[in-house]
């Protein structure tokens, strides 16, 4: 298990909001993870899956990949996300690999692919993400 992997399990097993929607961390590296969202069907707007769900999965992969870089000195918040969704999904997992393509001091640029297992597209998310420091957290 890969050291950012080790850190963001223990971070993520804080947010109820994970367990809630029931969405999983499966792989961290530096910069990267994948998270998935298993199929339930009170997710469903009824007959698939809802986008909200999808764009969960999404911004909690963004701010996951940031965190494996500014853990444990900074947290990560969503500044900005947009999404495209491409396929309906009707009782499948959705997977969501998560990269940050840019890092500066006060923001990041992440980009998300969401996939079903055998690899065909769900939706693709970018979003921006802020950096917030101790002083930042304490006044949120």
């Amino acid at each position: 298990m890969s050291k950012e992997l080790e850190v963001l399990k223990v971070a993520s097993s804080k947010v109820a909001f994970l367990h809630f929607m029931g969405i999983e961390l499966l792989d961290a590296r530096a910069g990267w993870v994948k998270m998935k969202l298993p199929f339930r069907p009170e997710l469903l707007q009824p007959a698939s899956l809802h986008g909200g769900a999808i764009y969960s999965l999404a911004d909690s992969a963004a701010a996951h990949a940031l965190m494996t870089l500014v853990l444990p000195e900074q947290l990560a918040t969503t500044v900005e996300q947009r999404i495209n969704f491409f396929k309906a999904v009707k009782d499948q997992d959705v997977y969501a690999e998560a990269q940050i393509v840019n890092l500066g001091k006060t923001l990041a640029y992440c980009e998300v692919t969401m996939t079903l297992a055998e690899g065909t597209l769900v939706a693709k998310s970018a979003a921006t993400l802020m950096r917030l420091d101790a002083a930042r957290v304490k006044s949120a």
